[in-house]
């Protein structure tokens, strides 16, 4: 895309509890204000999450969490692929001023031990040159 750079991030993360628990919490696309960690507890800088709610049906996809950041900004995500038996969605960010073209796949596998489970997330970014992509308004590890 002109005018753009395209980034892609992978993280993964080990996690304290049974695979099917993380899935369940990752599935409930509306409840991040459960698990987001605010930045004084470790989370990520920028704008506080200060409401999520869901749009649609729980369980159903296409659905739609829209994000309401401390700033005054609204981001969507939807989930456009669900596989609740090998735990991986596949889901979208609405375009903004700052970034296009946003997909982002995260999975949940069993680890050895049955009380650990690695979370992992795939994301591809636009990021649009000009005012708004130098500002950095979403960088690739931002929260929405």
């Amino acid at each position: 895309m002109p005018g753009s750079s395209r980034i892609t991030v992978h993280k993964s993360a080990e996690i304290s509890a049974p695979a099917e628990q993380v899935w369940d919490l990752i599935c409930d696309w509306a409840g991040m204000l459960r698990w987001w960690l605010p930045v004084e507890k470790g989370g990520l800088q920028g704008p506080a999450l200060i409401g999520c709610e869901l749009i649609g049906m729980p369980g159903s996809v296409p659905r739609t969490r829209r994000m309401t950041l401390s700033d005054g900004r609204v981001a969507e995500e939807t989930i456009v692929y669900q596989n609740d038996e090998t735990r991986r969605i596949h889901y979208t960010k609405a375009d903004d001023q700052a970034v296009t073209g946003y997909l982002a796949t995260t999975y949940v596998d069993d680890l050895e031990e049955m009380s650990l489970s690695e979370a992992r997330l795939a994301d591809a970014v636009d990021i649009l040159s000009g005012p708004a992509g130098r500002r950095g308004l979403c960088p690739p590890t931002a929260r929405y």
